[in-house]
């Protein structure tokens, strides 16, 4: 019986493995060939998770939803208006300089290259052909014109919002009256995403609007050309866990280097680094008391993934959409095995306090 038993372990576990892998299969042909419509639906339900506490409070003072929902898209709409305008009154302005950057980076170039040290020099040509004011200049400008093609799609995912917002009331009950036995598995999955999202989507958001706040002002006052451009990055480019913030530092840096000197760079940097490390580091652990779940390596690969389907947006996307992916594996027996390969500290014991996606930070 023991043998049979075990055949039968097996066989249940290689047919779990058979299923997720065709329906992985699937889901991704599905993203990559209907990212024109999964996209904006996917943006709509983190947005709707983004301003359903404001919208919330608001609601309980007018006690009115739909003017509670209507004024936070308002002011949605409003800051994503004013923030394009600055950011394409930055990029010209920025732009105008790029000639007049050029051979001062060129000449900061060979300087470097004539610094002897024991003998030894350093051969840069290579990387002013992969690192140069062209290339940054063309590469804000790419990045811009992916924000813009966003943006233009903003109206798809309005609709989808509102029939997210319109659905919100009337869906848990259609699907506790349709899955009565699975009202308890359904309603655990949904509270868990929600509060984990809220939680990410709100400390993320004002760690990432603090350090661009810091270093705008920082760039501004070293008179660093397109501060706001490079302000706004750090803000965006602290969504994509690891590499957004390296990623963000790489133009001002390169700015700061061309058009101050030493002390000045040095100081650019270090306040750059410094302000990083102090939003990230202290202030993030302590808004949120938590810290994703997550291996480090799992996380990367998700977000290459995500930039692979979606391109920019998927990478910010991509960490929310790891906290669900997780949650739902942990949901079932049969794909708790895998919920726990993914986590960065996995539970020494079979409980319920352990499989959580987001869990307290013990470092």
């Amino acid at each position: 019986m023991s043998g049979n038993a075990r055949l039968g372990t097996s066989g249940l576990r290689l047919r779990t493995a058979t299923n997720l892998a065709v329906l992985l299969f699937v889901v991704i042909i599905a993203i990559k060939q209907l990212s024109t419509i999964i996209q904006p639906m996917v943006v709509a339900v983190f947005l709707f998770f983004a301003i359903r506490p404001p919208a919330s409070w608001l609601e309980e003072r007018f006690g009115h939803p739909l003017l509670s929902y209507s004024a936070i898209l308002v002011t949605f709409l409003g800051a994503i208006l004013l923030i394009s305008q600055i950011l394409y009154s930055s990029l010209s302005e920025f732009s105008s300089e790029v000639d007049n950057l050029s051979p001062i980076f060129n000449e900061r170039i060979e300087w470097l290259e004539g610094i002897d040290f024991y003998g030894y020099s350093i051969d840069l040509a290579g990387l002013k052909t992969v690192i140069s004011i062209e290339e940054i200049n063309r590469l804000v400008t790419e990045f811009i014109g992916s924000l813009a093609s966003f943006t233009a799609n903003l109206l798809t995912v309005l609709i989808f919002l509102a029939f997210i917002i319109l659905e919100a009331e009337s869906l848990p009950r259609r699907i506790m009256a349709a899955f009565p036995e699975e009202t308890n598995r359904f309603d655990d999955i949904a509270s868990k995403a929600e509060r984990n999202i809220n939680v990410y989507i709100k400390t993320k958001a004002t760690v990432a609007f603090g350090q661009a706040i810091i270093a705008g002002i920082a760039l501004t006052l070293f008179e660093i050309p397109g501060a706001f451009i490079w302000a706004f990055l750090v803000f965006l480019l602290d969504f994509i866990p690891y590499l957004g913030a390296f990623l963000s530092f790489i133009p001002p840096v390169i700015l700061a280097f061309i058009i101050l000197e030493p002390a000045g760079f040095l100081a650019v940097v270090f306040i750059l680094v410094a302000n990083q490390q102090l939003w990230g580091s202290i202030v993030e652990p302590q808004l949120a008391g938590q810290r994703l779940d997550m291996s480090p390596i799992v996380l990367l690969s998700l977000v290459a993934f995500w930039y692979w389907a979606w391109g920019l947006t998927g990478m910010i996307l991509g960490v929310p959409l790891a906290v669900i992916m997780k949650i739902l594996l942990e949901s079932d027996e049969r794909t708790l095995p895998i919920a726990i390969m993914l986590s960065r500290n996995p539970p020494s014991s079979m409980d319920d306090d352990n499989h959580v996606t987001i869990s307290r930070d013990s470092e």
